[in-house]
């Protein structure tokens, strides 16, 4: 075993501004080991050189004359630490070494690398990370469905109007997306924002009508049946509203996601934390914002995908809070009426 040898003394001297601490070395010190220390040296960057005759070695440190304490003692722990990685490296076999390495680092690069944009050969080859327009629709559907189902109180007009600006956006994002080759328009990115916040606008609202309605009395909350229809249209509808937030908002959205992905992801989703279990090229679509916007709104709390983004944290905390409030307060007031 290699280290400082505390019976002899160093050897100091100056030399173009640069004060040169020999340090010298006590047990056997083979060729290989000096290159092996050598080579962490340069590694790490530490200004140290070994030196070695056939008596005696010793570890060369070259430090600035103006260095103060901290900084010498710094660089001198820094080269004797050397000499123990020498020492472990020296007793495995060079080769099993360097490979072991090797095959540590490809695998940290297998789990860390960057999602790379897909070509459109890809796309149109594979469809993976293609959106399937039926969920959207059928979603899109549900959510101007339901307030229509609602009380008309739980409007702040005509309890038609929402369901038609929803309708009319609809249309326009069909319209400014047809016939597209590649990424879409920024109109239809920009038709998407704005349909997305009508709807969370309008689970704010419905769920702020249906919490007041709970604490003050309100039409619905007499009656069980009514009490619970109401409840779970405005929770279904919450549902739906975060999900196509998460969905538009997401890595800079669905068009985004598939052309030129985020190298760190907003939202982990377990596919891209372990990337074994998906196929090449996998992208969130719909469906998966959908199961989250579910989970997210049951259990209170993230569940298999993880809020890396502030923003999404907060969204989700946001969306946690409401329906913790609503199935709460409706469960409390049904079985407070059943009694």
């Amino acid at each position: 075993m290699t280290d400082i040898d505390p019976k002899s003394d160093i050897e100091l001297s100056t030399a173009d501004g640069q004060v040169v601490v020999r340090v010298p070395l006590a047990g056997q010190v083979s060729g290989e080991w000096l290159r092996c220390y050598e080579r962490l040296a340069r590694a790490t960057e530490v200004p140290v050189q070994a030196q070695a005759r056939p008596d005696r070695a010793w570890i060369v440190v070259s430090v600035p004359a103006d260095s103060n304490q901290k900084e010498v003692a710094a660089t001198l722990d820094a080269a004797r630490a050397l000499i123990a990685e020498a020492d472990a490296a020296g007793r495995a076999p060079s080769t099993a070494q360097t490979e072991t390495i090797a095959r540590d680092w490809w695998a940290r690069k297998q789990v860390s690398v960057p999602r790379r944009p897909i070509s459109k050969v890809e796309v149109v080859r594979t469809g993976i990370g293609t959106e399937k327009r039926w969920p959207l629709a059928g979603a899109l559907i549900l959510a101007i469905v339901i307030p229509l189902l609602l009380p008309s109180r739980f409007s702040l007009g005509p309890s038609w109007v929402v369901p038609a600006i929803d309708a009319v956006l609809l249309v326009a994002i069909a319209a400014a997306d047809r016939g597209r080759r590649g990424r879409r328009p920024a109109a239809v990115r920009a038709l998407s924002i704005a349909l997305v916040a009508v709807l969370v606008t309008e689970a704010a609202g419905v769920t702020t009508r249906l919490i007041l309605d709970l604490v003050r009395g309100g039409p619905e909350t007499n009656n069980p049946t009514d009490l619970l229809s109401v409840g779970f249209g405005v929770w279904l509808y919450t549902i739906l509203a975060f999900a196509f937030l998460y969905w538009v908002l997401d890595g800079g959205g669905p068009d985004a996601r598939l052309w030129a992905p985020p190298q760190f992801p907003h939202l982990a989703f377990p596919e891209q934390l372990n990337p074994v279990v998906a196929p090449p090229g996998w992208r969130p679509q719909f469906p998966d914002y959908l199961y989250l916007g579910f989970t997210n709104a049951t259990a209170f709390s993230p569940t298999d995908v993880m809020p890396l983004a502030r923003w999404a944290k907060a969204v989700m905390t946001m969306q946690a809070t409401a329906s913790l409030a609503i199935l709460g307060l409706v469960i409390a007031r049904a079985v407070n009426i059943l009694q």
